[in-house]
């Protein structure tokens, strides 16, 4: 497998030494010359000195020919340049995006070539919902292109569906429970498995739906 980060500093070093370490080919591109000096010494692998946003750049590191295009520049802008010409021009199988500012993140879509878009403020923000506590509906994997997700919600002990068998929930139609934790044991959910205070709730459910299940599974806010 062959990747093609663009970008370096700390968080395109990393990235280069654990996809090595999976048995990636990596290839790094930074425009910096202090930063490719640095690369060069921390990595194995080719890294080159220039614009990522340049098609003649991306065309010299073999951007044709990767797996993989990894941008983590510090500009959203150019991030989304990168993106687009990896897609469209040099038809890359898989693109990822850092998205520095979350305001942009509308932006990083399919029409620019992004197929994963991360923002480090919203993984935080989602660390930190997790850490809250009851009652809160928690992304835990965006499935199918960010349309659906694997959800987890802790059931509070004023559930309205505390002491209920799932086969009795009014369920949105979009949601299907996949799992219930409770005591740190793994229950397989059938129709018949009644729900309890502090049960940790996996569910499987589309994005226009999360709202809903909240409501079954908590109440309306």
């Amino acid at each position: 497998m062959f990747a093609v980060i663009v970008g370096g500093g700390r968080g395109g070093s990393y990235l280069a030494q654990d996809l090595q370490s999976q048995g990636y080919q990596v290839k790094v591109v930074d425009r910096r010359p202090d930063v490719v000096a640095k690369l060069r010494q921390e990595i194995e692998g080719e890294v080159i000195c220039g614009d990522g946003c340049s098609p003649q750049i991306l065309e010299q590191i073999g951007a044709a020919k990767a797996d993989l295009v990894v941008a983590v520049l510090h500009s959203d802008e150019d991030n989304l340049v990168v993106c687009r010409m990896a897609k469209h021009h040099f038809h890359v199988r898989r693109v990822i995006a850092r998205v520095n500012n979350p305001r942009n993140q509308w932006l990083y879509t399919k029409a620019w070539g992004v197929d994963v878009a991360i923002s480090q403020v919203h993984l935080t923000a989602k660390v930190i919902e997790e850490e809250i506590g009851l009652g809160e509906l928690v992304t835990l994997l965006k499935l199918n292109r960010g349309e659906a997700a694997l959800v987890e919600l802790c059931l509070p002990e004023t559930s309205p569906c505390r002491d209920k068998a799932i086969r009795d929930l009014n369920l949105p139609a979009d949601t299907v429970i996949a799992s219930v934790i409770r005591g740190g044991k793994l229950l397989v959910p059938r129709g018949d498995t009644r729900l309890e205070s502090g049960d940790e709730i996996l569910a499987i459910s589309t994005v226009a739906a999360e709202q809903a299940l909240k409501n079954t599974l908590v109440g309306p806010a």
